[in-house]
């Protein structure tokens, strides 16, 4: 009788590191749609400083 071999495949999670909401896409949509310029992207940063010791921002 042939063997037969059998591939698991594993699957592992990743962490959700930004929950983005209904209504934060929403408003970037909106923001881009004022810029008159479909092409942009949202690029999301944190540098350092602030009480915290990060400062979060974003551009287009």
């Amino acid at each position: 009788m042939p063997e037969e071999s059998l591939m698991s495949v594993v699957q592992t999670a990743e962490p959700v590191i930004m929950t983005f909401t209904d209504n934060a896409a929403d408003k970037v949509h909106s923001l881009i749609a004022e810029e008159g310029n479909d092409g942009l992207k949202l690029r999301l940063f944190v540098t350092g400083g602030g009480c915290s010791g990060f400062q979060y921002g974003f551009s287009f």
